[in-house]
């Protein structure tokens, strides 16, 4: 069968395309629907069945795309496209100077945004924008994608147990809910609905996304909501009836405002970062009640930055590597001045796997040029929609930076963001107007056919990897802890690994009886097996994450309750028999978190234990008082140390530390003391220096 010209910038496909091209988009519109308990699996239970759907049905998106392009020939593609898989591929490069290049590839596992996801992203916009002219096609997308949003503000409403539920959060439909105008309005135009019946139904769609936000509880995405709306009817009055230097003024000016839109949020949550001490409650800033998260981005904003510091130059133009958000906010957790003894934030046990900013996300993971190719993407789509589409383009485009400049999405939102951009970009056959799409060889997407096999095959190898890492799965085949094969985690920092451990190790160290009677052997096998993979790992790589987890748990199980099983002083006893073997690896690791080491430390001052361990703790220490000599923790147990001293300049020494790390560096953030604590190493010093 011939093949269309090489000029030709759309594809009209046959039934049998159409078919199978309506399939591939509806299935990605409805992706979803993977967060159904009926295919939950893995550490975090809803979201990866979300990303491992994404990246199944985006490998189908491009070999499917690929396939499409050389049977019919197309050759030109917009800019847009183009800078977006051009951002997909900075990405891949920045990934390999990460600490974890696998998992700055796949991005986390919750969420799934990397470069991977961006290839998605790429390859759904292509299909979309390359099949445009299928009719059938398009409105079974379209149709889908608006039956999913109405269908999680549904599921919002049930309970977190029900058959149907989606995730265990309602706020998320907000950030779906962006889309929904722009989804409807791309129905109506597939429909050919009036001009004044799509207008309304735009109206209606506005009106419809901001009751779901606010039922979500999400009232960051509900004004943005409003503002996106008012943008649009802004819009389409001056494209209908406004000046043509108008209209061309007002498309720059949105150009403009996509990119200091999400810089100008970037900066402000940043500022408020610096000015909050969540241990002092009157630092809080005045802020609407609703809009008190503000205070957690701006946290979270503020000690991921310390990355950049911490890794040098180089960082700012390459970055720190996708879905390393969750280690840079547990290393860094002390300088955001929260109490430890009383924590406001639990980094360890809350999904805090994304700063709830995608701009600096991407600035953080990928440096500056990842962040500018990001927003050249929104730049491109609002310069190359179509003059039609352009108003309800430049509205979403605003309305969404600005939700995502504050929120995170999940994995499924991606092909819906697809779908509206590449039905809204402009399609021209007219060899004049050329110089407006990008041009490269057909044979160049034989690439597509590679992408989507790395895709699907990163899609099978995150599913092996967390069915790996499930506990119910362990738990229903009853099988003995010898035949337990836990996958290795390393090569994404035990980010997954690190989540089990908590969880499933987590749980015996609950004080409620309650608790402790319905733990079953398997659950202790189930620990059992994950220490001791986490001990291999954190042997085989050292930089590995899950010291921290690792110490965080030994700790817990230092303070558990003396009548706790027997099963689980078994495990307390494996605990701490690794304890300062583990502990010397946090130097290198999370060198600002000594706070792990309080108990650590007192147990090796109050327990009857052998001189080697005694002598390993104080090597430990030593090596922190050399790096951080102004450490309150540091100040306090190198002073313990020094009590013991035969030497009284060394007492004195000793008490000026001690006192130095409660009168100047808040050592009551970290250990608990009694009121009168100051006031007697003060009067022990004064007598030993009147001697």
């Amino acid at each position: 069968m011939r093949k269309t010209s090489a000029a030709s910038s759309s594809v009209r496909l046959g039934k049998t395309e159409l078919a199978v091209t309506a399939l591939i988009l509806g299935v990605a519109a409805l992706s979803t629907m993977a967060a159904l308990p009926i295919f939950r699996f893995g550490v975090w239970r809803d979201g990866e069945p979300t990303v491992i759907a994404v990246f199944a049905v985006g490998a189908m998106a491009w070999g499917w795309g690929g396939y499409l392009s050389y049977r019919h020939g197309l050759a030109k593609v917009p800019l847009t496209l183009a800078a977006c898989l051009l951002f997909a591929l900075w990405c891949s490069f920045t990934s390999l100077f990460a600490p974890f290049a696998m998992l700055s590839f796949l991005g986390s596992p919750q969420l799934g945004e990397g470069p991977a996801l961006f290839f998605c992203w790429t390859g759904f916009m292509l299909l979309v924008w390359a099949s445009r002219q299928g009719r059938p096609a398009m409105r079974a997308a379209l149709i889908a994608a608006v039956f999913m949003i109405l269908y999680a503000a549904g599921a919002n409403r049930l309970s977190e147990h029900s058959d149907f539920s989606l995730f265990g959060f309602g706020d998320y439909v907000g950030v779906f809910a962006i889309l929904l105008p722009a989804l409807l309005y791309c129905l109506s135009r597939e429909f050919d609905f009036p001009q004044r019946v799509r207008h309304v139904t735009v109206l209606v769609g506005y009106g419809l996304a901001v009751l779901l936000s606010l039922d979500g509880n999400n009232q960051g995405a509900a004004l943005a909501l409003v503002l996106s709306a008012t943008i649009w009817a802004v819009m389409t009055m001056l494209f209908v009836r406004g000046k043509l230097a108008w209209q061309r003024a007002a498309i720059w000016a949105a150009m403009v405002a996509v990119v200091l839109m999400p810089l100008c949020i970037m900066v402000g949550l940043w500022a408020l970062g610096q000015n909050i001490d969540i241990h002092q409650e009157a630092s809080l800033p005045e802020l609407y009640p609703r809009l008190y998260s503000m205070v957690s981005r701006a946290l979270m904003l503020k000690l991921t930055a310390y990355a950049f510091g911490d890794g040098g130059p180089w960082t700012y133009l390459l970055g720190n590597g996708f879905g390393h958000s969750l280690f840079y906010i547990q290393n860094y957790l002390p300088f955001s001045g929260q109490s430890f003894l009383y924590p406001n934030w639990d980094v360890f046990y809350r999904d805090f796997v994304h700063t709830h900013s995608i701009p600096y996300e991407i600035l953080l993971s990928g440096g500056i040029v990842a962040l500018a190719l990001y927003l050249i993407v929104f730049v491109l789509w609002i310069y190359e929609a179509a003059p039609e589409h352009r108003a309800i383009v430049i509205a979403t485009a605003l309305g969404y930076m600005v939700v995502a400049s504050i929120w995170f999405e999940f994995a499924s939102l991606i092909p819906l963001l697809a779908l509206v951009m590449g039905a809204t970009l402009r399609h021209c056959n007219d060899p004049a107007q050329r110089w407006r799409l990008f041009v490269w060889p057909c044979q160049a997407w034989v690439g597509a056919v590679l992408i989507g096999f790395v895709l699907c095959g990163s899609a099978g190898w995150l599913y092996w990897q967390n069915r790996g890492l499930d506990r119910t799965v362990f738990i229903a085949k009853a099988k003995p802890l010898k035949n337990l094969v836990i996958p290795d985690d390393g090569v994404r920092g035990g980010i997954s690994l690190q989540r089990a451990l908590l969880d499933g190790c987590g749980l015996l160290t609950r004080q409620d009886n309650d608790s402790l009677k319905n733990i079953s052997d398997g659950q202790i096998d189930w620990c059992k097996g994950l220490l001791l993979q986490a001990r291999l790992e954190i042997d085989s790589h050292p930089n590995s994450t899950l010291v921290l987890a690792y110490l965080v748990l030994a700790a817990e199980f230092a303070n558990s309750s003396a009548d706790t099983p027997s099963a689980s002083k078994d495990i307390q006893q494996v605990l701490h028999d690794n304890w300062g073997d583990v502990a010397e690896h946090l130097i290198a690791v999370a060198p600002h978190r000594v706070d792990v080491l309080v108990t650590y430390f007192s147990y090796l001052a109050d327990a009857d234990i052998s001189d080697v361990k005694r002598q390993q703790g104080a090597r430990i220490l030593n090596s922190f008082a050399r790096e951080y000599p102004e450490n309150p923790i540091v100040l306090w147990f190198n002073g313990q140390q020094k009590l013991n001293d035969l030497s009284r300049r060394r007492v004195f020494e000793g008490l000026t530390e001690m006192i130095a790390a409660v009168e100047k560096h808040h050592l009551e953030r970290y250990i608990g003391l009694p009121d009168d604590i100051l006031a007697k190493l003060h009067k022990v010093r004064a007598e030993l220096e009147g001697r």
